[in-house]
């Protein structure tokens, strides 16, 4: 809901972004007649009769206005809280997109009660407020008649993204049901279990392991190389099991925000150190699992206390948290988190965080539907959608127009608290994947800005499944492809602007998200190698790598020697889901076999990625495949007549 004007009450939807308010017809008790946009479920954030409101204002006298309003109610008895954050830059408020979802039936309940001067009102800072109140339809009326504030809203609530706290969410037994099952799991100690219950129960290893989805988004490729530039990278969450075996801990940098009356450094749900550990666990100490930056000399971790440990928080919490992130020096900022419908405030606040030269990512929801989900959805952010371990599409991951890009999100094993590891489900396993590759990219070309990492990532990203939610380019279930931390660093070698387009000041003006946020690049024609001489032909080999390349070989042999020539071989290969070519000298025509390997024995399509290859001579396809076990052997051509004694 929003309010009109000094204390006039009136229900208005948002309308498109960047945009003029669309004419509406006002029925006869004051309110406005049109939809909400399709966006998740709105959840207020408050405790019994204290609520949290975001007071935008324009310039610091305003903010004085606010701070005197406050006075004034504590001075008449009145509960009372304010707390100032004041951004770099004033920004311009927005409302919503337009969606064309129908949200027909939906009660006040659900909508997020707020009044908006007008669009692109100017806001330079905004106030928490804390109050207690029976009437806040009158509170918001009378804040927004304070001689320059631009937006007043509700707080609402946001929670962590695994499949499972949403199921939870949405069927039986309630959170407060799942937050038990959280922590009684977690409290649960080696002293209670014999050891093979533990090892079982928690998925402890004796070797280190490597999950599946840190193959699949080539983050291998780059760590042979030399940093430049150590990133500073923030996990907003439930925090951070700074005692865990596998993790970096303060002798490593590692330092954090406390919240809630929680610790930072202290994970009492177990979903901070999760999507920690993706991005972060130490590899090659042989044990537990490794992640996409597994050298903690590297990197090095801030962790903000943006929900608490019973999984949920505010939205104004976890902008406080982002707020230490930066301040710290955080350039990536990892929120495998969300909840409720766009906030003006919360928009101007991100994009004044992109100005600064900070990505932001976010887990794009796991309601399985179109609806927007935010923080994600902002423009200023990278909406993660989820794909499974043969890079489909996760049943659960929310489809729409902000979706930017996939990366592993099903099954996802990682760190949880107590020395333990555990495979859970949801976007928010796939956005520490994206944030980690953006970390391991920026140590490598910290020259280039946020929205060149950014868009450099997209650009290179693989292409996904065939399949019918899968359409060249962009589209609404995994963006514009699943993300490649190799081609993202090959792709960068060229140049920040080359990879990643040119810069704009402010930065956000070039950040805009999901289907819009890049121009699909045309695909350049490879330069031709010269004709062969006579009836001689090139053979081309073409090798489209499943999710783990490392394990495919192949030769190609002239049978028509006696011992065979060898003459083309290549593998194995680095980068997973990406298409090789291989061309020969010129050769004549003859009898020659291919033979291709995989060392795991399970082909290169169609278990774990879409693998093929094809084999040409000349303009002519001589071999073709994917699925086979542990090699498929093709023989094709003939030798030419022999000599008669």
């Amino acid at each position: 809901m929003m309010f009109l004007s000094n204390g006039t009450i009136g229900r208005l939807s948002l309308v498109a972004l960047a945009a003029s308010a669309a004419i509406r017809t006002v029925s006869a008790d004051g309110l406005f007649t049109d939809k909400d946009p399709l966006m998740f479920s709105y959840e207020p954030y408050d405790s019994g009769n204290t609520k949290t409101l975001l007071v935008s204002y324009r310039d610091d006298s305003a903010h004085e206005n606010v701070v005197d309003y406050t006075k004034k109610m504590k001075g008449a008895g009145r509960q009372v809280k304010e707390k100032n954050h004041k951004l770099k830059k004033a920004h311009k408020l927005q409302r919503a997109a337009d969606s064309s979802g129908d949200k027909k039936g939906k009660s006040d309940k659900d909508r997020r009660l707020r009044w908006l001067q007008e669009d692109q009102a100017i806001m330079a800072g905004f106030s928490v407020l804390e109050l207690e109140t029976d009437d806040l339809k009158a509170e918001i009326a009378a804040l927004s008649a304070i001689e320059g504030v631009t937006a007043v809203e509700e707080d609402s609530m946001m929670h962590i993204m695994s499949l499972e706290y949403d199921q939870k969410l949405r069927g039986g037994g309630g959170v407060a049901e799942h937050i038990r099952e959280i922590q009684d799991a977690i409290s649960t100690t080696a002293d209670e279990l014999p050891e093979e219950d533990v090892e079982v129960q928690h998925g402890r290893r004796l070797a280190e392991e490597t999950p599946y989805g840190i193959n699949m988004v080539n983050a291998s490729h780059v760590w042979p190389e030399t940093p430049l530039a150590n990133i500073k990278i923030c996990v907003v969450d439930t925090g951070y099991d700074i005692t865990h075996e596998d993790l970096p801990t303060a002798t490593d940098g590692v330092a954090g925000f406390d919240q809630y009356g929680d610790l930072w450094n202290v994970d009492g749900n177990g979903h901070g150190t999760h999507c920690a550990g993706t991005i972060g666990a130490i590899g090659g100490n042989g044990i537990g699992v490794t992640s996409v930056n597994p050298d903690p000399s590297k990197f090095t971790f801030y962790i903000g206390k943006g929900l608490s440990d019973s999984g949920s928080g505010s939205s104004s919490g976890v902008m406080a948290a982002v707020q230490a992130c930066v301040n710290n020096g955080a350039k990536v900022i990892s929120m495998s988190l969300g909840g409720g419908g766009y906030s003006t405030t919360e928009n101007g606040f991100y994009e004044d965080i992109y100005d600064q030269d900070v990505l932001i990512v976010a887990a794009a929801g796991n309601r399985g539907n179109s609806a927007l989900g935010f923080p994600a959805s902002y423009p200023s952010v990278m909406s993660v959608a989820s794909v499974t371990s043969s890079g489909s599409h996760s049943s659960f991951s929310q489809w729409n127009t902000q979706v930017e890009i996939s990366a592993p999100g099903s099954d996802v094993k990682s760190t949880v608290p107590g020395n333990n590891y555990d495979t859970y489900s949801g976007t928010s396993m796939a956005c520490p994947h994206v944030a980690g590759v953006a970390a391991l990219l920026w140590s490598h070309f910290p020259e280039c800005k946020n929205n060149q990492i950014r868009n450099a990532m997209i650009y290179s990203s693989n292409e996904p499944p065939s399949d019918s939610k899968n359409t060249p380019g962009w589209d609404k279930y995994y963006g514009w492809g699943t993300v490649n931390a190799g081609n993202a660093y090959e792709l960068l070698k060229q140049g920040c602007e080359f990879a990643g387009g040119p810069i704009s000041d402010p930065l956000h003006e070039l950040a805009l998200g999901g289907r819009d946020q890049v121009q699909p690049q045309p695909t350049p024609a490879p330069t031709p190698a010269p004709p062969c001489p006579g009836a001689q032909e090139r053979f081309e080999v073409q090798i489209q790598t499943d999710n783990y390349p490392a394990e495919t070989t192949w030769t190609l042999t002239d049978k028509c020697e006696s011992d065979g020539v060898l003459i083309l071989s290549d593998g194995p290969y680095g980068s997973p889901g990406t298409l090789f070519s291989t061309i020969s000298a010129c050769v004549d025509d003859g009898q020659y076999e291919f033979k291709i390997n995989d060392s795991y024995g399970d082909g290169v399509c169609c278990g774990y990625g879409q693998g093929s290859y094809e084999v040409k001579f000349g303009t002519v396809v001589k071999a073709s495949g994917g699925e086979f076990g542990s090699s498929e052997t093709e023989i094709f051509g003939t030798c030419g007549p022999t000599t008669p004694p």
